[in-house]
């Protein structure tokens, strides 16, 4: 009797560690994919082009196929910063999970430029004393909503002055600032909005660090002096852009610092080698877009855990070794040098992928080795029609991101590919690329993109 009782009890031992072991295993698996690198595809409703900052900067984003269907996709992670166009409008987004899968744009222009997501108010434009009278007219809870104020800088001391009246409820807000930062009244506007993330042209060294303790965001154009000044009062940093950084001889670029940096994006930059950059145990996105002068990228082999990759744009990247190391990566941009030979290998490597982007890549002639990549959902090409044969066998595609030639040249093929992938979204893609200085000179190829949307209906 006894002796069946204790038989009993092991038995009941080994079924709790079992179970307690595939608890653990869930606990793990859940862990080891954080928000920032979980790959999300999102719908847009109600612009007619947007990108994904982080991964494009605008050299390559999703468009719609008319005007009577605004509707498009685009895939993301969370974190990242979307960039919409309708017409001569535009919207900057931070994406976050807590949004949903489906984004519901609208845009009033009654007193000032407002951008409704999904019904709230979440974006305003405050550059004219019109645009004051209507922000001062919002009530605390309206406020609340927003997540993002674009400010037209120098800031004007009755824009300040409106600001302070909502000091209350402007704490975590996303900042957006065009034109010279370097004044007294911007400093106060970040004592004001401490800003969760901020678009800005330049960054002056503010006079208390903790307006920026809150900072989880920024997207920096050219002189990067003050951000290795106030790396140490970024704590909070997760997501950083630097556009037009032409390092000086011996310069390096201190990320290090930036203990809790998750993504990093350098564009349009003169960076010969990623070796100038010093990078955080954190980082787990970097995308190089637009680095023609990149060619050594030997120091990945220190960033073996990266979940995205991108070197769009940056066609001297020939030496391709430390990508293949790079087993987890989830979202990989191939350098526009790759040859059929490495993209056969790199597909090989990279069993995870799920979104792999081809801009540019006129060596590839056959795409049949993403057959082999069961995760794949999206699929970003920037190539010529004759290079897309295999893509009806894909059938595992959730988002197809094909260039607006080929839809335009190709009306009967594209028809036969979304009878052969049912389940996926196919939509076209096109680029804005704007080169240096495009957060100073943005509305003239805003007003040529809606002169070429217009032409193309």
């Amino acid at each position: 009797m006894i002796g069946t009782s204790i038989i009993l009890i092991m038995k009941t031992i080994r079924q709790i560690l079992c179970y307690a072991w595939i608890l653990i295993a869930v606990v793990m698996t859940g862990c080891s994919e954080t928000s920032s690198t979980k790959i999300e595809f999102v719908q847009i409703e109600g612009v007619n082009w947007a990108c994904n900052v982080n991964s494009s900067y605008a050299t390559f984003g999703a468009g719609v196929e008319s005007e009577e269907a605004l509707e498009l996709e685009l895939p993301v992670s969370d974190g990242d910063l979307l960039y919409m166009l309708q017409d001569d409008l535009e919207f900057y987004c931070r994406y976050s999970s807590s949004l949903g899968s489906r984004l519901m744009i609208s845009f009033d222009t009654l007193n000032a430029v407002s951008v409704y997501l999904n019904g709230n108010l979440d974006y305003m434009e405050l550059s004219e004393p019109s645009n004051l009278e209507a922000f001062r007219l919002l009530t605390d809870a309206e406020v609340k909503q927003l997540s993002t104020l674009h400010l037209q800088s120098p800031i004007s001391d009755d824009l300040l002055s409106v600001l302070k009246t909502k000091e209350a409820v402007l704490s975590g807000k996303g900042l957006v600032v065009f034109g010279d930062p370097g004044s007294k009244n911007f400093r106060e506007v970040l004592s004001i909005c401490q800003p969760s993330f901020l678009v800005v042209d330049d960054l002056p060294e503010p006079q208390e660090s903790s307006c920026l303790s809150n900072l989880e965001f920024l997207w920096l154009e050219g002189n990067i002096s003050a951000l290795a000044k106030l790396a140490r009062c970024c704590g909070s940093l997760e997501s950083l852009i630097i556009s037009n950084w032409d390092p000086l001889p011996g310069e390096l670029l201190p990320l290090s610092e930036l203990s809790k940096l998750q993504s990093f994006t350098i564009t349009d930059s003169e960076l010969t080698s990623l070796s100038l950059i010093e990078y955080p145990p954190s980082l787990s996105s970097m995308f190089l877009i637009g680095c023609d002068t990149l060619s050594d990228i030997k120091k990945l082999e220190e960033l073996a855990d990266l979940k995205r990759l991108g070197f769009s744009h940056c066609a001297r990247v020939a030496e391709l070794d430390p990508i293949y190391d790079m087993h987890s990566l989830k979202w990989l941009s191939f350098p526009p040098g790759t040859t059929q030979e490495e993209f056969e290998e790199l597909t090989e490597q990279s069993p995870k992928l799920k979104v792999a982007e081809l801009i540019g890549c006129t060596e590839i002639v056959n795409l049949a080795p993403l057959q082999n990549l069961p995760d794949l959902k999206g699929l970003v090409l920037e190539l010529e029609q004759e290079q897309l044969g295999m893509l009806d066998s894909l059938v595992q595609l959730e988002l197809l991101i094909l260039t607006n030639e080929v839809f335009e040249d190709n009306p009967e093929w594209v028809k036969e590919l979304r009878e052969a992938l049912p389940n996926s979204t196919i939509v076209p893609g096109s680029g804005i690329c704007l080169g240096s200085g495009w957060l100073v000179m943005l509305i003239p190829f805003i007003l040529l993109f809606r002169v070429l949307l217009r032409h193309k209906e």
